[in-house]
């Protein structure tokens, strides 16, 4: 609202606001590059408040109704390979290490970018091996704020021994950080943060933009090896990564090995289960090869001995 709506939209007085106004703001969005699933969600938002204006008797009919908003179209889902993430976090370490942790944790958890910004020391249990994702920092008017999950519920989510290890080197490299910038460390540090003292969360366009510039590193170097241009590179020598991409990774490899989808969902932060199939079914093929090869073997004539 506040970044997009608000600046297009809000000096216009409700009894001038009309549908050709609304859709000149559509297109204005689209021509930015924002997609239509994304202006599709702010044609939802406008509907809601002008409907709400209706009810108060401030408007006769909300503009909206009339207005054309593109239809949300399903985004090619891009799952990076287990090898292009390790490879992405050897890459990050050297030059970023706040980075290479993070890209660690998304893909090893499935947090949700502001969640994981949102972690502090507190939430973090080494001992027991669990995380408690109850927060989530977002960005508004350029200011960072803390809020709720995005289902406004918190969850624990359980850490194996490589996220745990992850979070160890973490912690050491923090300490070693502060003791060398004699900066002592807040009283409850965020585990992501360029600050010495760990006070203050990264922001979360930082990661989205660090990690773009790191895929688009890699693949720069891919063409550079293979001696062609990007645009020629193989579909399989590209990384087309955005970084909530590396939770696609951590949702889409739960259930290809066999995960419960309810444990899945539970874990990543799903309001319903529903939702998980839904959005991350079609993206698993061989699993609906082995439901075919079950059914297949139900329904086959008994052979007599």
């Amino acid at each position: 609202i506040e970044g997009r709506i608000r600046p297009v939209l809000g000096a216009m007085p409700l009894a001038k606001l009309g549908a050709d106004t609304i859709d000149e703001a559509y297109r204005r969005w689209l021509d930015d590059g924002l997609s239509p699933t994304t202006v599709h969600k702010f044609h939802c938002i406008l509907s809601a408040s002008l409907n709400q204006g209706v009810k108060w008797g401030w408007i006769d009919r909300a503009p909206t109704d009339r207005a054309s908003p593109p239809s949300p179209t399903n985004r090619a889902m891009k799952v990076p390979t287990p090898a292009q993430l390790s490879a992405l976090v050897t890459a990050a370490e050297d030059e970023d290490p706040v980075l290479a942790t993070a890209i660690a944790l998304a893909a090893l958890t499935g947090v949700r970018r502001g969640e994981l910004i949102a972690l502090r020391w507190s939430d973090v249990d080494l001992d027991v091996g669990r995380v408690m994702v109850a927060r989530s920092v977002t960005l508004a008017s350029g200011r960072l704020h803390e809020g709720p999950t995005k289902t406004h519920q918190a969850r624990q989510i359980a850490l194996d021994e490589v996220s745990t290890e992850v979070l160890r080197r973490r912690w050491d490299y923090m300490v070693d950080l502060s003791e060398r910038a004699e900066s002592p460390l807040v009283e409850d540090p965020y585990v992501l943060s360029y600050n010495a003292n760990s006070g203050r969360p990264v922001g979360p366009d930082t990661f989205t933009h660090r990690f773009g510039a790191l895929c688009r590193k890699m693949e720069a170097q891919a063409a550079k090896r293979a001696k062609v241009s990007r645009a020629r590179l193989l579909q399989g020598e590209r990384w087309p990564y955005r970084f909530h991409d590396l939770r696609h990774f951590s949702v889409t490899t739960l259930i290809a090995a066999g995960v419960d989808v309810r444990t899945v969902a539970e874990r990543h932060g799903h309001a319903q289960a529903t939702m998980t199939l839904n959005r991350y079914a079609h993206a698993l093929p061989e699993r609906d090869r082995a439901a075919a090869g079950i059914l297949g073997k139900a329904l086959s004539p008994t052979r007599s001995g």
